[in-house]
């Protein structure tokens, strides 16, 4: 196992956890209520972390088809320059909390500093729409897109799949599913993604929430579920980005290792001082704005 690159974390997260605790607000998913959780969240990055303030180019949400229903997406186009291709994005959340609003800054960065047309998928959460409906919708995505690249980043341009967290676990399935079935996927960029065998992140009310009480263990370490148990072998290229202080540091650290063996290109970028959520602290933290654009970087690297 890879040894972790110990450093303090970054002093302006631990103020932002030190000021979480002293609100009394507790955590995201304590009660095991997704209404609740997500009006927690909202008020947690309002007080907390809101979202930085950048260029946007042009912005249209629409509706696409999806397996239980049609799903919410937002094209998020560069601010400038012709796109190099196109990215689906998948937003964070514990499969819980999260939409296109509260990533719609992640997508906006990728377009701009990628140069990149980004779909912000807003697939169904948890528990209203457990397993596998979330990870059904994210493949959804990726299929309309492959299929509509020319009204994306164009007809002629790859494509590349992103997210953060639970995001990040549905970027890698959908990855290993379009290999699957055939869908040219040109990079992966994971960014502290739930990648293990389990689910949830080891968080048992995420758990609760997202598999429900009567699915099996088995069942949790399916592909669908834990992309670490599968034939890793011809699936795209990745961008790995994950904080020391993360909680799912390990789950990289170890899909790193499968990638690497199944012969898998890889850059992968581990930021000592970070913990997990950097990418949604960047009007907080420069170093976490630093480590946001650098993951950018590397997916116009690999596109361009």
């Amino acid at each position: 196992m890879r040894a972790k690159m110990i450093a303090p974390l970054d002093p302006d997260i631990a103020e932002m956890e030190s000021r979480w605790r002293e609100s009394g607000i507790p955590g995201l998913y304590v009660g095991r209520n997704g209404p609740v959780s997500r009006e927690r969240a909202r008020n947690i990055r309002a007080l907390l972390y809101p979202k930085p303030k950048l260029p946007a180019g042009k912005l249209e949400r629409f509706s696409i088809p999806g397996p239980n229903g049609p799903i919410t997406v937002e094209v998020v186009q560069p601010v400038e320059g012709r796109p190099l291709g196109t990215l689906v994005y998948y937003h964070g959340g514990g499969y819980v909390v999260g939409d296109i609003d509260s990533h719609q800054a992640h997508a906006i960065r990728f377009a701009n500093r990628s140069r990149v047309v980004v779909l912000n998928v807003d697939y169904r959460l948890a528990p209203e729409h457990p397993f596998p409906q979330g990870v059904n919708d994210a493949f959804a995505g990726a299929q309309w897109a492959s299929e509509n690249l020319g009204k994306l980043g164009g007809a002629d341009k790859p494509l590349a799949l992103g997210g953060d967290s639970a995001g990040g676990n549905f970027a890698a399935v959908t990855a290993i599913r379009a290999r699957d079935v055939g869908i040219k996927i040109a990079a992966q960029v994971l960014i502290y993604g739930a990648l293990g065998a389990g689910g949830g992140g080891g968080n048992a009310d995420v758990a609760s929430m997202y598999f429900g009480p009567d699915l099996g263990a088995a069942a949790k370490k399916t592909i669908e579920a834990s992309p670490s148990v599968a034939d890793l072998k011809g699936i795209a290229p990745a961008i790995i980005g994950v904080g020391s202080h993360d909680f799912l540091y390990e789950d990289s650290v170890a899909y790193a290792a499968k990638l690497r063996e199944a012969g898998v290109p890889l850059i992968y970028r581990e930021y000592p001082n970070l913990n997990h959520g950097f990418f949604s602290y960047t009007a907080i933290s420069p170093a976490c704005a630093a480590a946001a654009d650098q993951l950018c970087d590397d997916l116009r690297s690999l596109l361009g």
